[in-house]
């Protein structure tokens, strides 16, 4: 018997345009794993709140999935911090919904704390049971970020209470179970541990010199790579100091995201103003402006020519909770160099791909650098390895089969059967 799933993904549209400062690793995540969900047969809609009154009240996007748009708020892009206000009108408005276009989901599978919160509301309403991946713990977060951290007050108790209803808890990382088990007394017993997929045939490997070119590199450059958003967290400010320690001319970087834009470089005007004001102050300062390139964002499909292009990627997280860029750019055979944290521990398999450094250690991450740098025979090795480990651990085909299973012992009890093909 096909299955029926809502998703609740407030703010992570799975069409929204990536490459900006609001919109990344959940907007993949939604979006692949209800793609390849349909191909499995089972039904998704993904309930996600408006950010443009000119966006399609309800838009398909594959086979049995379709985005369903909530009309609460503004019709504009609101800060996250802000979502949890609405969530009341945001959990009243899909049981209407659902009740006027005669819907009957079997379960639900929410996305991120807010969005729990309105699984939790859906799971009591509609006596079905309720999966939940979180993307984001803000125990974890708060205690990276200290007084930076924007989260409001209700987040840790949103958190608790999801992990105490949810039926499952799907982490992404082994790091991330230990978390909800010490921040949040979570049963292991309600934890399932799946990781994150890449889109193998949107992230290939390219032939390296061409996509320099393409670039506008040199292929004598030792080329960084940074794909992500421009926020505190993810620790760009460590990569420029590292580029600072390093002293060495031809290191250059490339930092990709920021604003969506056409253009392949931005002006001295755009890097005059927020997001990038600030990094060019620290750019300034350690005169490496020479060695410091941004883009802006891009959208996923430019990226692999990012990725391949580059001698490695860097991904320098304070807090990560899983980390998609890594994936992402070992899919397209490039090395990468990460902090430390979360799941970049387990995903990213030292001296078989990369290399991990300390958090915040702009020494660490500069002396990584230096002996791939130093080493091409190494890099190289790393590289040869990255498609392959990918291909074997994080399709997301076989992501879509562990969810799916888990969906169906939920289910089993009430006659739910889903079949899982081959």
């Amino acid at each position: 018997m096909s299955l029926e799933i809502a998703f609740v993904s407030i703010h992570g549209d799975p069409l929204a345009s990536l490459g900006g400062t609001h919109h990344g690793g959940q907007n993949v995540y939604v979006k692949e794993l209800s793609r390849y969900l349909g191909a499995l047969g089972i039904t998704v809609d993904v309930y996600s709140r408006w950010e443009n009154e000119k966006q399609p009240p309800e838009e398909k996007y594959s086979r049995g999935t379709q985005v369903i748009r909530i009309p609460v708020g503004p019709s504009d892009f609101i800060p996250k911090e802000q979502i949890v206000s609405l969530l009341g009108d945001l959990a009243s408005w899909i049981p209407t919904y659902q009740i006027q276009k005669g819907l009957h989901y079997q379960l639900i599978h929410s996305h991120y704390y807010f969005s729990g919160a309105v699984g939790i509301h859906l799971k009591n309403t509609w006596g079905i049971p309720l999966v939940h991946t979180f993307h984001s713990l803000g125990a974890v977060k708060g205690e990276t970020l200290g007084t930076k951290d924007q989260s409001p007050g209700a987040r840790f108790e949103i958190e608790r209470k999801i992990c105490h209803t949810a039926d499952r808890i799907i982490a992404t990382s082994p790091q991330e179970k230990v978390d909800l088990i010490e921040y949040y007394q979570t049963d292991p017993d309600r934890i399932t541990i799946i990781p994150c997929g890449v889109n193998l045939d949107l992230f290939q490997p390219l032939p390296q010199e061409e996509s320099r070119t393409d670039i506008a590199f040199s292929i004598d450059d030792f080329l960084i790579t940074y794909v992500g958003r421009l926020e505190e967290r993810k620790g760009i400010d460590t990569l420029l100091k590292s580029i600072y320690l390093a002293n060495d001319p031809q290191i250059q970087a490339v930092i990709v995201g920021g604003p969506p834009t056409d253009k392949p470089f931005l002006s001295w005007k755009e890097l005059s103003e927020e997001p990038y004001r600030d990094y060019m102050a620290q750019i300034d300062e350690y005169g490496i402006e020479k060695q410091v390139t941004f883009t802006g964002g891009k959208p996923q499909d430019q990226l692999s020519k990012y990725y391949s292009a580059a001698d490695v990627t860097v991904i320098p997280s304070y807090y990560e909770p899983f980390g998609m860029t890594a994936i992402e750019a070992m899919a397209c055979g490039s090395s990468v160099i990460a902090s430390r944290v979360g799941g970049l521990k387990s995903t990213v398999k030292e001296n078989i791909v990369g290399a991990l450094f300390e958090p915040r250690s702009a020494d660490q991450l500069a002396e990584k650098i230096k002996i791939l740098k130093d080493q091409p025979d190494t890099n190289k090795s790393l590289r040869k390895n990255a498609r392959p480990y990918v291909e074997d651990n994080f399709s997301w085909k076989s992501v879509a089969k562990a969810a799916a299973e888990v969906y169906q012992e939920l289910t089993q009890s009430e006659g739910e059967e889903i079949g899982l093909g081959q």
